[in-house]
C-alpha cells in the first residue's frame, strides 16, 4: 500500500473523471446490434482524446482498453465482433492512467429492456459496493469489505470467490488485497488484516452472481471467467481515495 503525495492524488482525480466519462460514453453507445469491440473503441477514443492512457492495454499482455463481459461472463471478457442483443447485460471494466497514476472502475449495463432478475442483480451489486464503501475508513482492516458484503447480500445471490479488489496508484493492482467475501484460506485471511492508510487508494469491486451457485470456469481464451451453470452476473467497481478530509470516490462523477 503506497502513500501518495498531493500531485499524485490530483492526477488520480483527473484520471478518475476521464474514466467516469469513458464509462458514460460506453453506456450511451450501448444498443442492440453494437459489438463489444465497438464499445471498447468508444472508451479508448474518449480516453486518448483527453491525454490519458488506457491503463489495461498491455497490462499482463492484455490487448484491449476494456474488459467486456456479457451475461454469464463474470469478468475479463474480451472485446470482439459479438453483437449485443435486447435483454443482454454487459459488464465494462476499464482503467485510465494519467501522469503515471491509475484509476479503475466497472459498471454493468442493460441492453434495451432487460429482465427484472437482471435489473435486481445490477441493483444488488451496486448496493454491495455502497455498503462496503460506507464501512471502509482509515485504520480499518481490509477484511471489512468481505464481511460487509456477505453480511448484506440477500438470499438468491452469491459472490465470486478467488478474484479481488485491490490497492491502486502507480500500478493498477497493488496491495492491499481486498476480498469481497469472508475467505477460509489462512494466507488470504492474513493479508486482509492490513489496515487502510491515509493518502492511499483502493478499488472495491463486488462481483455478484444470480443464484446460490458461484462456481466458474475460465474460457479457452484464458481470460474470460464464466459461470458454470450459465447464470448471469454483475460487477460494480470504483476507485476510492483516503485523505485527511475523509474518503472520496474518484470514478463515479458521470456514471
Amino acid at each position: 500500500m503506497k502513500q501518495l503525495n498531493d500531485a499524485q492524488m490530483n492526477n488520480m482525480r483527473y484520471a478518475g473523471d476521464v474514466l467516469s466519462g469513458a464509462l458514460l460514453a460506453v453506456k450511451n453507445a450501448i444498443r442492440e446490434g453494437v459489438t463489444t469491440a465497438e464499445l471498447n473503441q468508444t472508451a479508448e477514443d474518449y480516453i486518448v482524446k483527453r491525454n490519458c492512457i488506457p491503463a489495461f492495454k498491455g497490462l499482463y499482455g492484455y490487448q484491449f482498453c476494456c474488459n467486456t463481459s456479457v451475461n454469464d461472463e463474470i469478468i475479463h471478457g474480451l472485446p470482439s465482433q459479438r453483437t449485443l442483443r435486447e435483454g443482454d447485460i454487459v459488464t465494462v471494466d476499464c482503467g485510465v492512467k494519467y501522469n503515471g497514476m491509475n484509476t479503475d472502475a466497472c459498471r454493468t449495463f442493460g441492453v434495451g429492456k432487460i429482465s427484472k432478475d437482471a435489473e435486481d442483480l445490477i441493483d444488488v451489486t451496486k448496493k454491495c459496493f455502497e455498503m462496503a464503501f460506507n464501512a471502509v475508513k482509515v485504520g480499518v482492516d481490509a477484511g471489512i469489505v468481505g464481511r460487509t458484503i456477505e453480511g448484506f447480500l440477500p438470499g438468491g445471490y452469491s459472490v465470486l470467490h478467488n478474484f479481488f479488489g485491490h490497492g491502486i496508484g502507480k500500478v493498477v493492482h497493488d496491495d492491499p488485497l481486498i476480498a469481497n467475501y469472508i475467505p477460509k484460506e489462512p494466507d488470504v485471511k492474513q493479508k486482509l488484516r492490513v489496515k487502510f492508510l491515509m493518502n492511499t487508494a483502493i478499488c472495491i469491486e463486488p462481483m455478484i452472481i444470480l443464484g446460490n451457485d458461484n462456481q466458474y470456469y475460465i474460457d479457452k481464451d484464458k481470460w474470460t471467467v464464466i459461470t458454470k451453470n450459465g447464470a448471469i452476473s454483475a460487477h460494480y467497481e470504483n476507485t476510492i481515495l483516503f485523505t485527511k478530509k475523509g474518503k472520496e470516490i474518484l470514478t463515479n462523477k458521470y456514471c
